[in-house]
């Protein structure tokens, strides 16, 4: 094989005869990714880190965590939440659920801007100055046919509610999205990130915007929707039952009242009565109240114990990082950006100069190969 040898001072000496071609393509591509990278606007990063509660799963929950680890599933897992720390980042990815932030106010740093979180998206973001151009040539081209559905008064129900009751943001409805609607949250679900940390569980929430307190007012407010939406879940079973209780209770003590009533009608009516026969009504009407009042201290009871599993089933969020306005940006990264590019140029340059030299080197390796014994 034959053996190649590089000749650094001729390499030089080549590289200083072509000197100026050199310093000429530094400068353009210094100045065009000066100027394109300054165009970018810059973007803040915000971030909480949360620690969920826990549920004590006794020593089969522990064996199963485990086993899990080694990628072994023996079941019997105690927790029957469907929706687990480990799912979390998903449901930043629904629709329902980054719909639900557009609604959040929000206020910019110099406090030019304060609206809602959908409006500071739409309006108030800043832009490349080739955007505008790329929106006119884009309304140009044919528009997207879009199918109107409207619900009927059946399909209502089916609509999705925030969490909490809240109302989405007027002209947003996850349920039937536009287009750019679509591409908004694509864009916002980019913005919004949320990992887990398998070992400790560890939930970090990170929120990129170009307005600083903005990207730590949404990263604190999307740590409450989180919880709030993962409160709705677990709370739902038991608020169901607190107003099946409820209304068993209004009844019976309805039902308490009127026997009550009829006991002390009948009774005064019959007041000075021997008879057994009206004794003995008397005493069926009291029972039947005293029934009717079992019955309203029984349901009450439930009603208490109801609302105390609500509190049990709340589930409780520590706050491990909260967030802080960012007073450096996180992107992106001119100088590096640019000292990149330049050192493209220059490694580019030299490939088109010597594209001969390289060529005919590796010609002549092509066909230097041994022969055959």
């Amino acid at each position: 094989m034959k053996q190649t040898t590089i000749n650094l001072s001729r390499i030089i000496s080549r590289c200083w005869q072509h000197r100026k071609t050199f310093v000429i393509n530094f400068v353009v591509v210094f100045v065009l990714a000066s100027a394109y990278i300054l165009c970018i606007p810059r973007y803040y990063s915000a971030q909480v880190r949360v620690a969920p509660e826990e549920k004590a799963g006794g020593s089969l929950s522990s064996i199963s965590t485990l086993a899990s680890n080694f990628g072994i599933d023996i079941g019997g897992s105690m927790s029957s939440d469907a929706i687990s720390p480990e799912l979390y980042p998903d449901l930043f990815m629904s629709n329902d659920f980054v719909s639900d932030l557009m609604s959040i106010k929000v206020r910019t740093a110099d406090g030019t801007v304060q609206t809602c979180y959908y409006d500071y998206l739409c309006n108030h973001l800043k832009t490349e100055p080739w955007t505008p151009v790329f929106r006119w040539l884009k309304s140009l081209l044919p528009k997207r046919k879009s199918v109107t559905v409207v619900p009927s008064d059946d399909d209502a129900s089916s609509l999705p509610v925030a969490p909490g009751g809240r109302k989405y943001v007027e002209g947003l409805n996850p349920f039937q999205l536009t287009y750019d609607q679509t591409l908004l949250l694509k864009n916002v679900k980019e913005m919004i990130q949320c990992s887990i940390d398998k070992k400790t569980n560890v939930i970090t929430i990170s929120v990129t915007d170009q307005d600083p307190l903005v990207a730590a007012t949404m990263a604190d407010s999307v740590r409450v929707r989180l919880q709030e939406y993962i409160t709705a879940y677990r709370t739902n079973k038991a608020h169901i039952d607190v107003e099946y209780y409820e209304q068993l209770v209004a009844q019976s003590l309805e039902n308490y009242k009127k026997a009550q009533k009829t006991y002390a009608e009948y009774a005064d009516s019959h007041k000075e009565s021997v008879l057994a026969a009206v004794s003995t009504k008397e005493s069926d009407l009291e029972n039947e109240m005293e029934g009717a009042y079992s019955t309203y201290n029984a349901l009450r009871v439930q009603l208490q114990n109801s609302r105390a599993k609500v509190q049990e089933r709340t589930p409780a969020f520590s706050v491990l990082e909260v967030p802080t306005v960012p007073v450096k940006p996180a992107g992106p990264k001119r100088m590096i950006f640019v000292g990149f590019m330049c050192m493209l140029s220059i490694f580019f340059t030299g490939i088109w100069l010597f594209r001969r030299e390289i060529k005919e080197h590796f010609s002549d390796e092509s066909y230097d190969e041994p022969s055959a014994a």
